[in-house]
């Protein structure tokens, strides 16, 4: 399975099902993002430099944290297994492989945009700076 961002009007909606850290633990608290629509069971997560769905195992590949971006009203995506040092980062010209997992900058092809949806603040719609408000990003 490869994520990819396509047009708008095949959207995806992300589950953002937050899962605190514990009390104890000192940290951000992380989402897991899997596609609302598809009912899989799939989870976007990292492994090395790649991005993709996979089954949902609950792993530090797997925990995102959307933290501060460099643009006002923009987020930037990491995991809990990655740290902040690497980033969610989209490719548009790119055949394959669109989204990657490349050491954080201040690029557009790094700033999200996520917008929260009136379903109990646990859907949100996921778009990048660089490829528009009309792509969002879907996992296949």
């Amino acid at each position: 399975m490869q994520a990819r961002l396509i047009a708008a009007a095949a959207l995806a909606i992300f589950n953002l099902a937050a899962a605190a850290t514990p009390a104890l633990a000192a940290g951000p608290d992380y989402n897991y993002l899997q596609n609302e629509l598809d009912g899989r069971g799939r989870c976007l997560g990292t492994s090395g430099d790649k991005v993709a769905m996979t089954a949902c195992d609950k792993s530090a590949a797997q925990q995102w944290v959307v933290g501060q971006g460099d643009i006002p009203g923009f987020s930037k995506l990491h995991t809990m297994a990655g740290g902040a040092a690497a980033c969610l980062t989209v490719h548009p010209g790119a055949p394959k492989n669109v989204l990657s997992w490349d050491s954080c900058g201040k690029a557009d092809n790094q700033q999200w945009y996520v917008e929260r949806l009136p379903a109990g603040g646990r859907l949100s719609r996921l778009t990048n700076r660089e490829t528009g408000a009309t792509r969002c990003l879907e996992a296949v």
